[in-house]
């Protein structure tokens, strides 16, 4: 099966709430065994990668944002899509080229609300909230979506 086979389990977990607390406490385990980081804070690549191995994505865990875009992009071939145009089963990327810690984020789009409004999952919240893709509200704003081929 493809990626986007399981884009529809992928967002229906994100979006039970337990579900998404289940899978943020085993990035947590996961992220304190790796490299003695205490979740949340640099959890997003690996909240994300627990999250598509739930669905049945065979993606190894990935810890930082930047790689886990890139890993998405390079080697299994997802599709760049423009701000304005993502939609429920995207991954919005804040990163760039080289990585800025504090800045670099990724995180999954459960629904659009309008070209920057968006219901998402990621580390920072137990539950789907708010984020805009123009950094509105004092986050970095996004660079582009990833979307499975």
């Amino acid at each position: 099966m493809a990626d986007r086979d399981h884009v529809t389990r992928l967002v229906e977990i994100a979006s039970t709430n337990g579900e998404l607390l289940t899978a943020q406490h085993e990035a947590a385990r996961r992220l304190l065994a790796y490299d003695g980081e205490i979740f949340p804070h640099d959890g997003c690549a690996i909240t994300l990668s627990v999250l598509m191995q739930s669905a049945g994505i065979a993606i190894e865990d990935t810890f930082q944002a930047i790689e886990l875009t890139r890993l998405l992009a390079n080697h299994r071939n997802w599709v760049v899509v423009p701000v304005g145009q993502q939609k429920s089963g995207d991954v919005g990327t804040t990163c760039g080229d080289v990585p800025v810690h504090g800045k670099d984020h990724i995180y999954l789009v459960l629904k659009d609300n309008n070209a920057d409004e968006m219901v998402i999952a990621d580390n920072q919240d137990t539950h789907p909230h708010f984020r805009y893709a123009s950094g509105k509200g004092g986050r970095t704003p996004t660079k582009y979506f990833l979307r499975a081929p």
